[in-house]
């Protein structure tokens, strides 16, 4: 048995809300645990109520049981909850595939479909409809069956097509069950070849005179070959479909006819069945008689690869060993028109008979391309060979001349004897634009400055560490119409000239500028041309790149701790401060200029050191916040260098002298819980440590002389004092103690500087009010800040004047919320008369 206990009201509640006879007090949520037995429980709730209490905070009901309505009807004692099982109330069938082709006849591959399900099932739940969820269902839990059928055979609950079938069918039922569930039955579509058709480009294939293999046996005719299905089945319309990607062709003599992929090839004369399996065939005869080739015809096929990177455009001469492989669906796209170094594409050629037949011309079989004398070199070839079938490849080359239709010549030569049997040209445009402009730029992979300069310094220079790089890779490009730019960065044809300043930087053919050895500095001019190149020999590009390098550094000191205005004064004299018999402070800001005019702040990078003659009048150095500071320690001078990398400043004197910087000012800082009153308003026993700026006579300015002068000990510089230390007590430190509430007036607080011969003591006064927070779980009468009774915080209440006083409770942060019947109220009776009291029960 658990029990749940609730006391108080929800937070933010309002009157409205519980007010009435049918008031919602809670809502509690509970979760079936897993192997919850399922049934009835009578008595599984009991709920009693101690108490309710209204807003005049009178229990007007104490210790009653509750009633239940659960449904019985009626109200009763205790509360019945009931789990409910599960329950199965469909299932949800259906198919992987649901059309399935029979290739079998074509190839000897089957295709299946596999039947899934899903179990609906139904938990008992408020809404009408219940909760319906989903499950998959196993083997073990469906059972599918189908009538039986020619179109293929059930296996488990997995369809397929194959060797079993013999017919198609519209509809293929099958049925899906799980236990008394019984599922809507899947409907399969089955296709099966009902007749199938080889064509062939030619069934007579001849001899093709003059031509050989490389060991010199004759070479026949080759031919396409289709292969075409009627698919149909019962109530289903007939359709015919090109299944030549599917079938699986030979050839009933491989000594007369050779198949290879969707082609045939003639061997030696005689005739051979051309056959898909046993579904159909075809037949092909190969005579002795001869036919002669009467041309070659062949087209430039781009491949899309006319964005280029010119330094990989190959340059080589073409050469007989070359071939690439290339979709045979590259003749969909003949466009021949190429308008960019490096484009190209496949070449696809065809030999032309003299009884009016084609057959297409690979470099396996003896073609040849080569380039015609009015352009040479325009197009170049690599090799590459994939699969059964290889192909040449052209490339436009660097300089190439524009060039119309022949391009290259395609030739068929025979490879025993070398003749040549039939020849032709490529069909392909060269058009290639003159560039319109050039631009160079720094690269994003070295950035060195903004706009078209940058800075970049020698190696070893202290420069490197402000961030500067010893090199700059230049990026150029040239822009043509209907290209748009062109990376010739690395390019063999762009030049790269140091037109100004070649006694300051180098460029490498690739773009790299780096800084040549030396002491020189400034700006160097770079040129960018392509005067062997024709179609860019007018377009240019300058850049300018500076070499810098640190020149000068130099430092200067100034008050330490740091306050408004501090920067813009020098420091070259640390003072005894007051009488504390310690001294001033300084901080150290080093700046380096460059060759280029810059100045960069190195105050954190640079390195300090302080040397004395005689006894040491600045302590070593050390840093505060990556930055040196100084600290006089005895009468007398210390000479100080900076240092950035190589080089140093100019040695200059720092002075500790024992003449004194007197207290000229104090000034209250403190910032109080409230500043209009100020008050000091936290729970008795809080301390507080106050700030105090103080103002010396060389007009230097310390902004919290408690707290942000550690070297120095505060009583030593000044003194403190509390006008009531019953309620506000203050420490020769400097840190306030709140003791009790102002009641009548402010407390004075009263800083001063601590005596100290032949000098003035100066002092400064805080008006401050003590107010006690109330600790968690307790109460506190009066307003927050200032004089806990007054109308206005700060005015003592006058005779009959009636004044509102608050009363706050702490509750502390755990958002924890108070129920109370009665509490006491104490007052100062001598002074005040309780006029009423009103309940604010909400208050936030």
């Amino acid at each position: 048995m658990h029990y749940l206990s609730v006391i108080g009201s929800a937070k933010n509640t309002g009157s409205s809300s519980i007010v009435g006879n049918n008031i919602a007090l809670l809502s509690a949520q509970f979760t079936v645990v897993a192997g919850a037995a399922a049934g009835a429980a009578a008595s599984a709730f009991t709920a009693t109520v101690v108490a309710l209490t209204d807003v005049s905070n009178v229990n007007f009901v104490q210790v009653q049981p509750a009633s239940f309505s659960d449904g019985r009807g009626g109200l009763q004692t205790t509360g019945q909850t009931t789990v409910w099982p599960p329950a199965s109330v469909g299932i949800l069938a259906y198919a992987s595939a649901t059309d399935l082709f029979n290739v079998y006849p074509l190839n000897g591959d089957t295709r299946t479909s596999s039947i899934s399900a899903r179990i609906v099932k139904r938990s008992r739940c408020t809404t009408a409809a219940g909760c319906l969820t989903t499950s998959d269902s196993t083997g073990a839990v469906a059972t599918c069956s189908t009538p039986a059928t020619p179109t293929g055979t059930l296996s488990g609950c997995t369809f397929t097509v194959g060797s079993a079938t013999t017919a198609g069918a519209r509809a293929v039922p099958i049925s899906v069950t799980s236990g008394s569930l019984t599922a809507d039955p899947v409907s399969l579509r089955v296709w099966h070849p009902l007749s199938a058709t080889i064509a062939a480009g030619s069934t007579s294939l001849k001899r093709i005179a003059g031509a050989s293999t490389a060991q010199c046996a004759p070479v026949y005719q080759s031919t396409p070959l289709a292969v075409s299905a009627v698919y149909g089945g019962d109530q289903l319309t007939s359709v015919t479909v090109d299944v030549t990607c599917f079938a699986s062709l030979s050839s009933s003599d491989s000594a007369v006819v050779a198949v290879s992929g969707a082609k045939a090839t003639g061997l030696s004369a005689g005739s051979a069945q051309v056959r898909v399996r046993s579904i159909a065939s075809t037949s092909v005869s190969v005579s002795a008689a001869t036919v002669s080739p009467v041309c070659v015809s062949a087209v430039l096929v781009r491949d899309g690869n006319a964005a280029f990177t010119p330094s990989t455009v190959p340059t080589q001469p073409l050469t007989a060993s070359a071939s690439v492989s290339v979709a045979a669906s590259f003749v969909k796209n003949a466009d021949t028109a190429l308008i960019a170094e490096g484009a190209g594409g496949a070449v696809a050629a065809f030999a032309q008979f003299s009884d009016g037949s084609y057959q297409e011309l690979l470099p396996s079989s003896g073609l040849k391309i080569v380039p015609t004398d009015a352009f040479a070199l325009v197009l170049n070839t690599t090799t590459l060979t994939s699969g059964n079938s290889d192909y040449w490849r052209a490339f436009v080359a660097p300089n190439a001349p524009n060039a119309a239709g022949c391009a290259l010549k395609a030739r068929w030569v025979d490879p025993c004897s070398g003749t040549t049997l039939a020849d032709g040209v490529v069909s392909a445009n060269v058009s290639l634009p003159t560039a319109g402009s050039a631009s160079v730029s720094i690269s994003s992979s070295t950035p060195c400055g903004t706009g078209a300069t940058c800075s970049i310094t020698r190696t070893g220079d202290a420069a490197t560490q402000l961030g500067r790089r010893t090199d700059a890779q230049l990026s150029v490009t040239l822009n043509f119409p209907g290209q748009g730019a062109v990376d010739f960065t690395a390019d063999p044809r762009t030049v790269y000239t140091v037109v100004s300043g070649s006694s300051l930087v180098s460029v490498s053919s690739s773009g790299r500028v780096t800084p040549l050895a030396g002491t020189g500095t400034g700006a160097a001019v770079i040129n960018v041309t392509f005067p062997s190149y024709s179609r860019a020999s007018a377009a240019w590009a300058a850049i300018t790149v500076r070499v810098d390098v640190v020149q000068s550094l130099t430092w200067r000191a100034t008050p330490y701790p740091t306050y408004t205005g501090s920067s813009n004064t020098n420091t070259t004299t640390l003072r005894q401060i007051a009488c504390t018999g310690l001294y001033q402070r300084a901080l150290v800001s080093a700046t380096v200029r460059l060759s280029d005019g810059t100045a960069s702040d190195v105050s954190t990078l640079a390195d300090l050191t302080a040397s004395s003659s005689n006894t040491a009048a600045v302590a070593a150095p050390s840093k505060v916040s990556s930055q040196y500071v100084l600290a006089g320690v005895a009468p007398g001078t210390s000479t100080v260098t900076v240092a950035f990398g190589s080089v140093a400043s100019t040695a200059a004197p720092i002075v500790v002298d024992s003449t004194s910087a007197s207290v000229t000012a104090v000034q209250w800082t403190t910032s109080w819980q409230s500043s209009s009153p100020k008050t000091f308003a936290a729970i008795v026993g809080s301390v507080k440590t106050t700030a105090v700026s103080v103002t010396l006579s060389d007009g230097t300015r310390i902004t919290d002389a408690v707290g942000g002068l550690p070297w120095v000990p505060v009583a030593s510089l000044l003194t403190f004092a509390s006008s009531d230390s019953s309620r506000i007590s203050i420490t020769t430190g400097g840190v306030a103690s709140l003791l009790a509430s102002s009641y009548r007036e402010p407390v004075t607080l009263t800083v001063a500087s601590a005596a100290c011969p032949s000098v003035s003591t100066v002092a400064a006064t805080d008006l401050v009010y003590g107010n006690l927070e109330p600790a968690v779980g307790d109460i506190d009468l009066g307003n927050r800040y200032g004089l806990p009774f007054s109308a206005d915080g700060v005015t003592t209440p006058t005779f009959g004047q009636t004044i509102a006083v608050p009363m706050r409770l702490n509750f502390g942060t755990n958002g924890a919320f108070f129920t109370f019947t009665s509490f006491n109220l104490y007052y100062p009776a001598a002074w005040l008369k309780l006029q009423g009291i009103t309940f604010n029960l909400y208050y936030p």
